[in-house]
């Protein structure tokens, strides 16, 4: 592939032609770092790379992913979806990987704790031990065996929730020994037919959530999965018990507030007879039962058994807060089991993550990175580029660590067909090594404030910025194969 940014400025200056041309087959590798103040023109240099790279690609057209924080790298023919809260699309960053090799629950688990302290507030030992013993205990609960390859792989993406056609029913799958007390809970039967408990839409909530949707077929879990087997472990850990207990505990609640709601209606209409037998009765049963299975659970930790259990999420402080960081994961959005309704056939592919917060951008474009790379990796070295992933505004996502997935791909992916775009404002939001990586540098505009550092990350002079025209005059930089030195080539744009 081949684009042209302009004319070299000596040859301009003579009326000759001596093009500036990026070569894919030439360079080093393919990553490319675009340096531009706002209104230098960073979105039209994109416009032009992207038009280029498919026009001069011939049969070995890649797939281009454009992240656009702004929504304004509009291209003719891409395939455009719009990420937010109200999709019903997204992305799911506990899908396993189900290659022997490459994937694995326990790469899944590291990987996403890894995205999640990059973007977030960094977890703390004890906070990072309880979330992998939870997804752990997720997977498991899955049919996803650690150890087991053979159960890594989901053979349909179309896992859906069992339905009867009425939007107002949730059904959820419970296992026989524990139908009672899914029907203390309010649980109905769905019939012969359907061979499923279910609850309304609305009462979905509290502990009949520790039995999660019934689907029909076997699907990745997701962060709501996550979230509502932490809600529920948290619950057992601040009552001190179990599951059924805290079943039980809740039908307790329910009848006494039933009876409380009985006695001040008798008590607004003016009735001297306050006692219901019947509710009385039924409250006395909740708590017996509530008693009952506290004791059974208690008894259950003369084994050891439970007590492990409870150890594995040290304590309800810990577990709190990783309930709280699962929570605000959940409440963005865009972590979903649907996939994004991309056209297959588009050479491009136009995320717009304008209605992301930062942090939400951040969370999403790195675990996509991360999965185009692992994608990479897989399917092996790649004689050509293969995708091109380009990001705006890529101070966002960098930063100076190793394994910062930015990184990684400026130094790891070439071979596995990947090429990086980044475009930034100033060359110091970026590390050395990210920079020494990138085989071609381009300079459309840097602030005077910024001049100093640009001038000394980038190995050039300040009076070489200073001489950039916006829209007119640009400074390239392109490490080519089998040459030792790169000139900086003061360009004239065209």
């Amino acid at each position: 592939m081949q684009i042209r940014f302009g004319n070299e400025i000596s040859a301009h200056k003579r009326g000759e032609k001596a093009p500036v041309i990026w070569d894919s087959e030439q360079l080093v590798n393919g990553h490319t770092l675009i340096i531009g103040m706002s209104g230098s023109g960073k979105t039209f240099t994109l416009r032009k790379m992207i038009y280029h790279m498919l026009q001069s690609a011939g049969a070995d057209v890649p797939r281009i992913h454009i992240f656009d924080v702004h929504g304004d790298i509009r291209v003719d023919g891409a395939s455009s979806v719009r990420f937010s809260e109200q999709t019903d699309y997204g992305l799911n960053p506990l899908a396993v990987n189900p290659d022997p090799h490459f994937g694995g629950v326990r790469k899944r688990i590291q990987s996403f704790m890894a995205t999640m302290n990059k973007s977030m507030k960094t977890m703390g030992v004890k906070q990072e031990a309880v979330l992998r013993n939870l997804l752990l205990d997720l997977y498991t609960a899955n049919g996803f065996k650690v150890d087991d390859p053979s159960t890594w792989t989901v053979y349909s993406n179309t896992a859906v929730p069992l339905t009867d056609g009425d939007p107002n029913k949730q059904f959820i799958d419970v296992p026989i020994h524990e139908k009672e007390e899914a029907k203390a809970l309010g649980a109905r039967w769905g019939g012969p037919h359907l061979k499923s408990w279910w609850v309304p839409v609305s009462a979905y909530e509290g502990p009949i959530t520790r039995w999660p949707p019934k689907l029909v077929g076997r699907t990745h879990p997701t962060i709501s999965d996550a979230l509502r087997v932490a809600q529920n472990l948290l619950q057992m850990s601040f009552l001190g018990t179990g599951a059924e207990a805290v079943s039980y505990l809740e039908v307790a609640n329910r009848a006494a507030a039933t009876y409380r709601r009985k006695i001040i209606s008798s008590l607004k209409k003016g009735e001297t007879q306050l006692e219901d037998d019947e509710l009385t009765e039924e409250l006395k049963k909740a708590k017996q039962k509530a008693i009952d299975a506290y004791s059974n659970y208690a008894n259950a930790i003369a084994t050891g058994a439970e007590l492990n259990q409870l150890m594995k999420y040290d304590s309800t402080d810990v577990l709190k807060s990783v309930v709280d960081r699962l929570s605000n994961l959940n409440a963005s959005g865009i972590f979903k089991s649907t996939p994004p309704p991309f056209d297959s056939s588009a050479p491009i592919w136009h995320y717009n993550i304008h209605a992301l917060s930062m942090i939400e951008r951040k969370l999403f474009v790195l675990f996509k990175l991360e999965e185009l790379f692992n994608a990479a990796v897989q399917r092996g070295e790649q004689s050509h580029i293969r995708d091109v992933i380009i990001l705006d505004e890529a101070h966002i996502y960098a930063d100076d660590d190793d394994d910062n997935i930015i990184n990684t791909i400026a130094k790891e992916a070439r071979k596995f067909g990947l090429c990086l775009i980044s475009a930034s404002q100033s060359p110091t939001h970026f590390s050395p090594d990210f920079i020494a990586s990138v085989a071609t540098k381009i300079i459309l505009g840097v602030d005077e404030m910024f001049w100093k550092g640009a001038a000394t990350k980038m190995r050039l002079k300040e009076e070489a910025l200073a001489w950039i025209t916006h829209h007119v005059t640009m400074l390239v930089q392109m490490k080519r194969k089998g040459e030792t030195k790169n000139e900086w080539i003061w360009t004239v744009i065209g």
